[in-house]
């Protein structure tokens, strides 16, 4: 099995890739058996809302989410149940989903990689893709979802494969680039695909893969929207300075992706105050 904890190069290519990412250690059986719970589609939600509670930490964290300034309730919800009934099977699907992720990768040290950053990073992104995709008649909750994971080939890499991204990140420095292009130059390849790949191990929606492979490159596949909001997303917290993904430099902005979704510089704009206002209490989530 792949380990966090490898002290020589792997070489990672694209023949081993695959096999290398089928050895990743699986999401947390609480969270694969509530998803498979909901598959079924007829379970009440109070077994729903016990599976969650056999794992408290991660009941915790999705009571943090629930809690959050972007879903907006007047009073504090202090319980699964109260939380299942009012966001209904749909939306608690996908924050404990997120939630899962985030405790999936446990703070630790990496060299040359911030996995704190890291996080109010792709928290940023979820949250500029769920207030963009108000505007844009887009589902919010896939939005925020397709923002946080948009960068998670990253965190495998430097997590599972740390030699491989040793090698990366210094090609980053020598050549001054954007981090993307150094993996192509190191592996041949860059995180899009090593996210798109987990993300299909761990069984994620079409939607959500497709965001993931394609944000970086959304005028490929002008037939899906999420990839183009989450492109928009990203760079708009790269310019806000939200986090820190691994790179200095910010990709150009898409503005052919923008104009399909409906969007314009007027509106992103105005969007600006409500990110950063909701993001601020957002980071909230990326702690323990």
């Amino acid at each position: 099995m792949a380990s966090a904890n490898r002290s020589c190069p792997t070489q990672l290519t694209h023949a081993t890739l695959e096999k290398e990412i089928q050895q990743l250690p699986a999401l947390s059986v609480i969270v694969t058996e509530f998803l498979e719970l909901i598959d079924r589609g007829d379970v009440e939600l109070a077994v729903l809302m016990q599976k969650i509670g056999q794992d408290q930490a991660l009941a915790a964290r999705a009571l943090r989410v629930v809690n959050s300034p972007f879903y907006g309730f007047s009073r504090r919800i202090a319980s699964l149940k109260d939380a299942g009934m009012m966001l209904g099977v749909h939306t608690l699907r996908k924050i404990v989903v997120a939630a899962g992720i985030m405790g999936h990768f446990p703070s630790g040290e990496d060299q040359g990689f911030d996995r704190m950053t890291f996080w109010q990073h792709a928290i940023g992104t979820g949250v500029a893709a769920k207030v963009l995709a108000s505007h844009c008649g887009l589902d919010g909750e896939t939005a925020f979802t397709a923002g946080l994971l948009h960068d998670i080939g990253k965190l495998v890499m430097a997590v599972y494969f740390p030699a491989d991204f040793d090698q990366v990140l210094a090609c980053r420095n020598e050549q001054d680039c954007l981090l993307k292009d150094a993996e192509q130059a190191v592996l041949g390849f860059d995180h899009t695909l090593v996210g798109a790949k987990v993300a299909r191990k761990w069984k994620m929606p079409k939607a959500i893969i497709e965001a993931i492979r394609h944000h970086h490159n959304p005028d490929s596949v002008t037939d899906k929207p999420f990839a183009a909001l989450v492109h928009i997303a990203d760079i708009l917290c790269r310019g806000l300075e939200i986090g820190y993904g691994g790179d200095t430099l910010i990709p150009g902005l898409d503005v052919a992706a923008m104009q399909r979704l409906g969007l314009d510089w007027n509106l992103l704009l105005a969007a600006l105050p409500q990110i950063e206002a909701l993001n601020a209490s957002a980071n909230l989530l990326a702690e323990e």
